[in-house]
């Protein structure tokens, strides 16, 4: 079963979270690579939006999907023992903040095709990091978690928020 956060977090709120994942020791990789190389990334902060926590020594039991459509190789966050991360987007032009998320299930399968559990290391680890979070952040709208520096940035910049499929606003 399946855990989450959704979250609204631009790149100053991200960096506490970015110190809390390197605290753990969590390794950080990027999704939709152009070759089977794995990309291994020094934080949360960069030019991916969508990235996978995991632990270094699972980085051997990473498989990959080509996508045709889009010429690149994808992680499954379901065939592989990861943490899925999706960043908030700042859509200037629109004036938006799309909505982020932390999305962990307790099991995937395995090479064989089995469901097995993630490494029991992990879990606790996605634990610690989910219980800091709402530890840390405390501020919310409609039930999604904002951080400070964002608040105050979309407030003064007259930014909405979007989520999957709704507008919000600060006012």
């Amino acid at each position: 079963m399946g855990k989450q956060i959704n979250f609204f977090m631009l790149d100053q709120d991200l960096a506490e979270i970015d110190a809390k994942v390197k605290e753990l020791g969590l390794t950080i990789i990027a999704d939709r690579m152009p070759t089977e190389q794995i990309i291994v990334l020094d934080s949360l902060i960069n030019d991916f939006y969508k990235m996978f926590l995991l632990r270094n020594e699972d980085l051997k039991e990473i498989t990959f999907e080509y996508l045709e459509e889009h010429n690149c190789f994808w992680i499954h966050p379901m065939l592989n023992p990861v943490l899925e991360c999706n960043k908030s987007l700042e859509l200037k032009e629109k004036k938006l903040i799309t909505l982020g998320r932390f999305f962990y299930d307790s099991q995937f399968r395995n090479h064989q095709k089995k469901f097995v559990t993630k490494n029991v290391e992990l879990t606790n680890n996605v634990t610690k990091l989910f219980k800091w979070f709402h530890t840390k952040f405390k501020q919310k709208i409609d039930g999604y978690f904002i951080g400070n520096y964002t608040y105050e940035y979309a407030l003064q910049n007259n930014y909405l928020l979007r989520t999957n499929n709704t507008i919000l606003t600060l006012k």
